[in-house]
């Protein structure tokens, strides 16, 4: 739950960065997909900052969804039909989320300091690998194993004061995949494998509700295509496995803003809606593995890096920080073996 409300935070400064932006701009139609009714003003600053603060949060999303190892600890294919590993892992981002509230202007954008403040931005998953093919014998391993890969994300209902965090289609989603093996793990060769896999958030709707104003982010959607190189070699007690990849982070939603506030003192319901918010990124990614445990239960760490992507040029300032940065993640979790 701890995780869950981290995440919901996560979501709530953003939409209450969007908020604020919307309750000044009772205003006309903007550039875009960006409209404001009644049009007394321009809406073109409160949909340039929802674009903007769209840009900065959602990456460190997707970096937390995408993770590094498929399986927490494990590098080679598990060598045939029948064999399975199973990892429970919880993980994190060491993120930026904007923490200033600033003022609208109703005559057109401008720049703004949203500032940052540093936070985990958590995502808890379950993960399998399923041995198909056990690959072909080469000396002392196995070349060409085939593993299926299965992996579940979870996200709870969160309700706390104003805000309200719901998947719309139940709290799962599943991640699927491929890892084929370079070389298959033996007592002198280290496991060294491939692998794609499409992981997925469910798609949740969030309602932001102060007083009696409301935004609601609606169809809000991450989803990574994440590829990777890892080998790995267990000891006794202890194991090792580093890797690299590269990730594809989409990110998709629509939101919409009632604010009831006045205009020349006259009471003023204005409806703000930005559709077709999308955010595209693409990152390399390099991580380590350290296991401690016996031969079928591990305890598992991680640690990565996820480079910066293409930098996000934003009207909009975010303390120092730009859009689509690099970040530092961790995973910890437990990887069972059979």
């Amino acid at each position: 739950m701890r995780a869950a409300r981290r995440l919901a935070g996560t979501a709530a400064a953003a939409a209450s960065a969007l908020l604020s932006a919307a309750a000044t701009a009772s205003a006309q139609t903007s550039t875009g997909t960006c409209t404001v009714q009644p049009a007394l003003a321009s809406g073109a600053d409160a949909c340039t900052k929802a674009r903007d603060l769209f840009a900065f949060v959602m990456p460190q999303v997707g970096v937390a969804l995408s993770g590094g190892n498929p399986v927490l600890g494990e590098g080679g294919t598990m060598g045939g039909w029948g064999k399975r590993a199973i990892s429970l892992r919880v993980s994190a981002v060491q993120g930026q989320l904007p923490r200033n509230t600033v003022p609208l202007s109703v005559t057109g954008a401008r720049s703004d300091d949203f500032g940052a403040e540093g936070t985990y931005v958590p995502v808890p998953s379950l993960d399998a690998a399923v041995g198909v093919f056990a690959g072909v014998p080469a000396g002392l391993t196995n070349i060409g194993g085939v593993d299926a890969l299965i992996g579940v994300t979870y996200l709870p209902d969160v309700s706390e004061g104003a805000l309200r965090f719901a998947p719309q289609n139940g709290n799962f989603a599943l991640s699927y995949g491929l890892r084929v093996g370079l070389l298959q793990e033996s007592s002198l060769v280290p496991g060294v494998s491939i692998s794609a896999m499409r992981r997925k958030l469910p798609t949740v709707t969030l309602d932001y509700l102060p007083g009696n104003d409301s935004l609601t982010v609606s169809n809000l959607a991450v989803a990574a295509n994440t590829f990777r190189l890892v080998a790995s070699k267990r000891f006794t007690l202890l194991g090792l496995a580093a890797g690299i990849g590269r990730d594809e982070i989409e990110s998709t939603a629509g939101m919409r803003g009632v604010v009831n506030e006045g205009i020349a003192n006259a009471p003023v319901r204005s409806e703000v809606v930005l559709s077709g918010l999308r955010n595209d990124v693409s990152r390399n990614t390099a991580f380590v593995n350290a296991s401690f445990g016996l031969s079928i239960t591990r305890i598992v760490a991680e640690y990565g890096w996820s480079s910066a992507g293409t930098i996000e040029q934003t009207v909009n300032q975010f303390g120092g920080k730009r859009a689509n940065d690099s970040y530092r993640y961790g995973s910890l979790g437990v990887t069972v073996r059979f």
